[in-house]
């Protein structure tokens, strides 16, 4: 009886070591830059770009009070990965752009890893993929699971920018409580886009002004916006919209200059007073 009484102890202890979180490793041979060794999240970025190695963000909250840039010009050729576990950027009092992924000129194989959250409060984007100018195509990237919610209610106020992606594969929520985009896409190609998006003042998906062709969008939710999607440019064409959800009082907002937007297999819920519009 006494083995066994200290066999379940044992096993027990085994268990629960088993089950608690590892400590961060913070020492020079580490493999990861892990945030919990540095002093800002900053730091904890530019030690993983300075050492080609991944960037892990335990479970927690990060508050950030300057835009987190990541920079990944150096790994052009081989890309950057961001390793979330289910942590939250906080750039409420940034008072612009809480997270930026950008580059010289081309890169390839961004990752976003898991599950990350970003909060942000500014009358602009809250999470911004490339340059305005176009000039740092991001090529074959991939978020796992991106949340992002900008309070901001500005009339400009958006969740997420992406500028110039290729061959991407995004699985994002994007929420603004203004009246921007819940997602704006200025040029996407090529790309699988899946998700939610709203924008409570404004429209949930934006197809900007750039070439936006041969992608695909499918299982999104968009709602809790007056429009669903904005499509005014003659450069969006080609693409391939299945299983989404409009549930806005406008569903589609195009121009006379747009192509044939493509509609398959539309489910319109019960706030859809006009399905699309031509303005």
């Amino acid at each position: 009886m006494g083995y066994l009484a200290v066999s379940a102890t044992f096993f027990a202890l085994v268990a629960l070591a088993s089950t608690s979180p590892l400590a961060a490793d913070c020492g020079a041979g580490a493999d990861e830059a892990n945030a919990k060794c540095y002093p800002t999240l900053q730091a904890a970025v530019d030690a993983a770009l300075a050492g080609d190695l991944p960037l892990v963000l335990p479970r927690g909250t990060y508050r950030i009070k300057a835009p987190l840039v990541i920079d990944y010009s150096h790994h052009a050729g081989t890309g950057f990965e961001l390793i979330a576990r289910g942590a939250t950027i906080d750039g409420t009092a940034v008072g612009g752009p809480a997270l930026i992924i950008e580059c010289a000129t081309d890169c390839f194989y961004f990752h976003q890893e898991g599950t990350l959250f970003v909060n942000a409060d500014t009358d602009g984007a809250a999470v911004v993929f490339g340059k305005a100018d176009f000039s740092d195509p991001h090529n074959s990237g991939k978020l796992d699971h991106l949340i992002v919610n900008n309070r901001s209610t500005g009339q400009h106020a958006t969740g997420c920018q992406f500028n110039y992606v290729l061959n991407w594969d995004v699985n994002a929520v994007c929420v603004s409580a203004g009246g921007g985009a819940g997602m704006d896409l200025e040029q996407v190609q090529f790309s699988t886009v899946r998700g939610a998006a709203s924008a409570i003042a404004g429209t949930a998906i934006t197809l900007g002004s750039g070439y936006i062709f041969a992608n695909t969008f499918e299982g999104l939710d968009l709602e809790a916006s007056p429009v669903c999607v904005s499509d005014m440019s003659p450069r969006t064409t080609n693409n391939t919209w299945t299983s989404l959800y409009f549930n806005c009082p406008t569903g589609l907002v195009y121009s006379r200059n747009t192509t044939t937007f493509g509609q398959i297999r539309w489910q319109l819920g019960a706030d859809v007073q006009i399905p699309y519009i031509l303005r």
